[in-house]
């Protein structure tokens, strides 16, 4: 349990939250980083280019259920969880200051959340993040999410709507990434099929997740698409997924190479670690996925021991939230 969470979880029923709320619902982040009132006043730098931190940071609660991932959610739950992540995007996007809304996920202890209650986020920020730019820019020459997922052998599975894969040249031993078959750029542009389709799929990629290796998969979300529903730039929808762990009892590291320069290694063929996640998933192939009663990993809880052992703060995360560009 979390500091904040030792009194009460915020997220369960009977918190003040959730007075008056159905799930899946959305409220204001109590701890926003961004909020749309911020002062205009910025200190100035003849160096740096600065901005107000004006914006929203928003969390958004799928169950009421405290160890309920999206693959414990059944099909119709999931349904109304992405129908609220369209909705926020569009309402959102309609701020005349508001550039990007970014909505993510982090899970688990390793990734360092503050509430364990599983729930989402999303940001609207008044700049657009430099990633979504990147792939805007690679657009231009031909989609390359269009391409990606040609080469069939690194195919998890996929239906007639939305095919869910491995990258070429994944950064994480098992990141996956899920689309839309259709050229659609964002959630407002997808059809309420399409939207089901891809929740299904996140929520079954998860369960797999947790499956693989019999403990508690760490791992964040990210939603790419368009920056805002009404921006002029253009990126096919995907979600991108990237998992923390390699084996049961170890983490996967970026080191000097990766941090350092960008140039990210990879120890496996991707098409061997696609026939693992698509070995479990063709078992795994109905919601809900129960992931409750699955463990922690060994890692965890080494490094959990290692931080109270060092007097360190064992929330503190190995990234965050607030390096989601930087995971693009």
């Amino acid at each position: 349990m979390t500091v904040l969470e030792k009194k009460a979880c915020p997220f369960c029923p009977g918190s003040p939250e959730t007075i008056g709320k159905t799930a899946p619902y959305w409220l204001p982040n109590a701890f926003p980083m961004l909020v749309p009132d911020a002062p205009s006043e910025v200190p100035f730098s003849e160096k740096h280019r600065t901005m107000p931190a004006k914006g929203y940071c928003e969390v958004v609660v799928e169950s009421f259920d405290h160890r309920a991932d999206l693959c414990d959610l059944t099909e119709e739950e999931l349904k109304k969880a992405m129908l609220l992540y369209r909705d926020r995007y569009l309402e959102l996007s309609r701020q005349e200051f508001v550039k990007a809304v970014l909505i993510f996920r982090n899970l688990g202890k390793t990734i360092g959340v503050s509430i364990e209650h599983p729930h989402s986020q999303i940001y609207a920020v008044p700049y657009v993040p430099p990633i979504l730019l990147e792939e805007a820019e690679q657009s231009k020459h031909g989609c390359p999410v269009c391409s990606a997922y040609q080469d069939k052998e690194r195919i998890i599975f996929e239906d007639e709507l939305i095919v869910l894969y491995m990258p070429f040249a994944p950064r994480w031993p098992y990141e996956v990434h899920v689309t839309t078959k259709r050229h659609v750029t964002s959630l407002s542009d997808a059809t309420e099929d399409e939207l089901v389709h891809l929740g299904i799929a996140i929520g079954r990629i998860v369960g797999c997740y947790h499956h693989l290796f019999n403990v508690k998969m760490p791992y964040v979300l990210a939603f790419h698409q368009a920056p805002a529903a009404n921006s002029d730039i253009k990126i096919h929808l995907h979600v991108e997924l990237y998992p923390a762990l390699r084996a049961p009892d170890k983490l996967k590291h970026w080191g000097g190479a990766e941090l350092g320069f960008g140039a990210y290694t990879y120890d496996f063929a991707p098409e061997d670690k696609a026939e693992e996640l698509k070995a479990i998933c063709n078992k795994l192939d109905k919601l809900p996925i129960s992931s409750k009663d699955i463990p922690e990993p060994q890692a965890v809880r080494w490094s959990l021991e290692f931080s109270r052992a060092e007097g360190v703060n064992s929330a503190a995360p190995w990234f965050s939230s607030s390096m989601l560009s930087a995971f693009g």
